[in-house]
This record gives structure tokens, C-alpha cells and sequence, in this order.
């Protein structure tokens, strides 16, 4: 997978998630983090789709358990449209199975529902890399 040399300026991040609150929340903690960033939010894998076709798109955070295409599948269709695409799978059911599963696919990053606090770790990571 091609690597990115770090995110300068703002940090545009995707978050897919069937729930508001979930989203909101994601929002809430990166819009608080201290990085510039614009926050995207997508209730399904084909608006989160549409979406990074639409915009350049830095970071995805893709829930799992959604209705429809689930979160592995997303990640997997924006990572073979968007190689360079930081991909971080959410699951409120994270475990050493999903993960093994999303790391071929491009996911570099796993977080349980309740770690979404963990996001601002991943954007000073991108911002190192």
C-alpha cells in the first residue's frame, strides 16, 4: 500500500456510521483535537463512497455493523479507488478475527465504538508519517 509523507494543512476525514450519535460523536472529538480538520459524515458504504468521489478524502473511519455493504467491504471499494486513503474500521465488536480480515484489505487502524477518543491519535500519526 502506498504510503502517504505525512498530511499538511487541513486533514479531511470520513466518518461512516449508520448511527447520528455515533457520528456526531466522532465529530465532536475531531473537530476538538487541536488539528485543522472537516469532517464528512456518511450514514451507508454508497454515501461514503459517493462522497470520496466527490472530495479528496485523507482518513475514513468506517463502521462495521451497518446495514447493507458492511464496513469491510467499504473499506475495501475506497482502498482500491484510493490507495493513499487512511482507512481506521470502528466495531462496537472489534476483535483479533475482523482485524485479520481488514488488514489485507488496506485497514491500518482498529478501534472499538468506545476508543473513538483515540482519533486524535490517529491524525497526529498522519501528521508524522
Amino acid at each position: 500500500m502506498e504510503q502517504s509523507a505525512g498530511i499538511s494543512g487541513e486533514i479531511v476525514v470520513l466518518v461512516v456510521d449508520d448511527e447520528a450519535d455515533v457520528r456526531a460523536l466522532a465529530r465532536v472529538v475531531l473537530e476538538l483535537s487541536g488539528h485543522l480538520v472537516r469532517v464528512i459524515e456518511a450514514a451507508d458504504g454508497p454515501a461514503a463512497l459517493a462522497a470520496a468521489e466527490r472530495e479528496h478524502v485523507d482518513v475514513a473511519v468506517v463502521d462495521q455493523m451497518m446495514p447493507g455493504q458492511d464496513g469491510l467491504s467499504v473499506a475495501a471499494a475506497l482502498v482500491a479507488r484510493h490507495p493513499a486513503m487512511t482507512i481506521a474500521l470502528c466495531s462496537a465488536a472489534m476483535d483479533g478475527h475482523l482485524a485479520s480480515q481488514a488488514e489485507p484489505l488496506g485497514v491500518r487502524w482498529f478501534l472499538a465504538k468506545h476508543e473513538l477518543v483515540r482519533l486524535p491519535d490517529l491524525l497526529d500519526e498522519l501528521r508524522q508519517a
